[in-house]
């Protein structure tokens, strides 16, 4: 069973993946409020683990009512978050009280390429687009693809921080997942399932059109930067800037 819980802010989404009383939560988000909700709603069922898709502190972030069994990511994520700890830290604070700003971006490496409980099987799917070491989560039985930040609605692909090259390589290295997904929950944004226009392939094929027009120094009419909050059109300078183009 999968249940996504949206915040407010950024429409980041929390994803719980159960299993009886047992669950796997990942990227919980984002305000206080709604880590207070997202604990009280899981109270009386046991966390087995927490996942962060990657090291940026909105996908960093805990909740001590979600209890102190481990928190993973990728070896690469989890590496680049001790190293970065007290800027992840610093960055949370725009929206998480104090006493849960210790609990950011405490995460452990995980080695497996599925992570271990009772549960259907959850892969990992690592790769360096958008963050090194992303890890999307793939759920075979139920053909669902927990995506992190990529394939959204309502945010265009981040390039700058590993370089057009390595979000190629991403696009590519989840192509057969997104071609096999009865749905798609991204990190931003609303979910999408197959046989709709907005279905997981149109999600794929949006992003690598915008990332095409952004190495043609393109990418301007894309309608994520026009429905968009401000600060995309800074992050899609970025983009034209990392691809060798000039804005």
């Amino acid at each position: 069973m999968l249940e996504v819980v949206t915040s407010a802010v950024m429409r980041t989404n929390s994803v719980v993946i159960s299993h009886g009383d047992d669950v796997i939560v990942v990227d919980p988000a984002w305000t206080t409020a709604e880590l207070d909700r997202l604990a009280a709603r899981l109270r009386g069922r046991r966390v087995v683990c927490g996942w962060s898709t990657h090291a940026h502190h909105d996908h960093m972030l805990w909740h001590p009512g979600l209890g102190a069994g481990p928190r993973y990511a990728t070896p690469a994520a989890a590496r680049l978050a001790l190293e970065h700890q007290p800027k992840l830290q610093q960055a949370a604070t725009a929206h998480v009280s104090w006493e849960l700003v210790p609990h950011v971006g405490r995460v452990e490496v995980y080695e497996g390429r599925t992570l271990d409980w009772d549960g259907p099987r959850v892969e990992i799917v690592t790769h360096d687009g958008h963050s090194p070491g992303h890890g999307a989560l793939w759920l075979p039985a139920e053909r669902v693809l927990v995506a992190g930040d990529m394939l959204s609605d309502v945010e265009i692909p981040l390039l700058a921080e590993t370089g057009p090259a390595a979000y190629r390589e991403g696009l590519a290295r989840l192509e057969p997942y997104v071609r096999a997904a009865l749905e798609v929950v991204p990190g931003h944004g609303g979910r999408c399932t197959s046989g709709v226009a907005d279905s997981p392939i149109a999600r794929w094929e949006a992003d690598l059109a915008y990332f095409d027009a952004v190495e043609a120094g393109r990418g301007h009419d894309d309608p994520r930067l026009g429905a968009g909050p401000a600060w995309l059109w800074d992050a899609h300078t970025e983009n034209l800037l990392a691809a060798g183009r000039r804005p």
